[in-house]
């Protein structure tokens, strides 16, 4: 398999850099979502780092979720970039248990999903709400911030702040985000 931080753009320019980037979960960052799955406890398997529920379902990050958070991670580019997610479920303590199982990088060095992201939302309610708290809690304007979701309902509405916005169905891609960063700096650059 192709490594997909090898087909990731990087901005032009610090004019051109997301502020703040933030990502929905369910079926952006990781698959099956939370409401298709039986639930705690979540088991990590040390020799595969496979996390399934308690039903033995494996629940997967996509990896170019997982490639463009390790870049806004570690990259200079990204030297003043957040990272953030926002997350519409029920099932929060499950959301955060994951996020912490998840390694973004594959080295023995590997941060969590959750000790990469600055900013956690994930409560019930609209997306225009989580961004709100968002905005107060990282200090970023909306134009400073990118954000991909896989449903296009909320990507619609929280344009409607001035965030720029992906739709990714089926998880985030490397061509969701290169289309993101082009978005970024055409609109903001």
């Amino acid at each position: 398999m192709d490594d997909p931080c090898a087909t990731l753009d990087l901005p032009r320019s610090s004019r051109e850099t997301p502020k703040l980037i933030v990502y929905d979960l369910d079926d952006t960052i990781w698959f099956p979502e939370l409401y298709m799955i039986a639930g705690a406890p979540f088991v990590k398997d040390p020799a595969t780092k496979m996390t399934t529920d308690c039903s033995g379902v494996e629940v997967r990050v996509y990896p170019a979720a997982r490639a463009s958070i390790s870049l806004v991670d570690t990259h200079e580019a990204f030297s003043g970039t957040k990272i953030a997610v926002a997350s519409r479920t029920h099932r929060g303590q499950w959301a955060r248990t994951l996020m912490s199982m998840f390694d973004i990088a594959d080295d023995d060095g590997a941060r969590s999903l959750a000790q990469c992201v600055s900013f956690v939302d994930i409560a019930s309610g609209t997306k225009k709400a989580h961004f709100a708290r968002l905005r107060e809690a990282s200090g970023v304007e909306y134009e400073d911030m990118l954000f991909f979701d896989n449903e296009g309902e909320n990507c619609v509405d929280v344009a409607q702040l001035g965030v720029i916005c992906v739709h990714c169905p089926g998880g985030m891609t490397a061509d969701a985000w290169n289309r993101g960063l082009a978005l970024f700096a055409r609109v903001r650059g």
